[in-house]
């Protein structure tokens, strides 16, 4: 490689393996990314989809899981109650369970989301999956929207949360796309 002064600080070279310091050619560590114009409305777009997610999920659990809500649910399905347990006993334990797993959904959408704030890139990996889920979730929960008389919730509830679930599909594809033309976070590798 020349030592050509003219050389612009920040360059690449042609193999793609060292940068101009300004005074000599730097090895480009391996794995290497530069961000592009996708990477970082790409990264907040996903935080933002994950966090609001996790906050109306927890939310929505908090406020209308309720006693009677429950009682409603298993009323309409006719399901029997286990032997030796009481009606409250089996509710009060499906709330507790039902809002601790979504605070356990919301925790993991929060560790996502913090992630492709702080630009981590290995996080794209576990977003894109989070982001895969929630669409097979948005396609699903269609025909959720024709039986509410069986959901604790109230029907726009339901339906914020399938928007929520759809948009992760537009979000799926954009990250799709962008690791398959450019890299994770759509960032590609220097001197490309």
């Amino acid at each position: 490689m020349s030592q050509n002064p003219s050389t612009a600080v920040g360059q690449v070279s042609a193999d793609g393996q060292f940068r101009w310091d300004g005074t000599q050619w730097v090895p480009i560590p391996r794995g290497a990314r530069e961000p592009t114009s996708w990477t970082r409305p790409m990264q907040l777009a996903a935080a933002s989809l994950l966090a609001v997610d996790a906050i109306v999920t927890v939310a929505t659990y908090l406020i209308f899981y309720t006693h009677d809500a429950v009682k409603k649910v298993f009323d309409a399905s006719g399901s029997q109650l286990p032997q030796g347990s009481s009606e409250d006993q089996v509710i009060t334990f499906t709330i507790v369970g039902a809002i601790a797993f979504a605070v356990f959904l919301a925790l993991l959408e929060l560790f996502g989301a913090l992630g492709a704030v702080l630009r981590w890139r290995w996080v794209f990996w576990y977003v894109l999956v989070l982001m895969g889920l929630g669409s097979l979730g948005g396609v699903i929960g269609i025909f959720g929207l024709f039986r509410t008389g069986n959901s604790p919730f109230p029907i726009g509830v339901v339906i914020l949360q399938e928007l929520l679930s759809l948009a992760a599909i537009p979000m799926f594809v954009w990250m799709l796309i962008g690791v398959i033309t450019r890299g994770p976070w759509a960032m590609k590798r220097p001197g490309t």
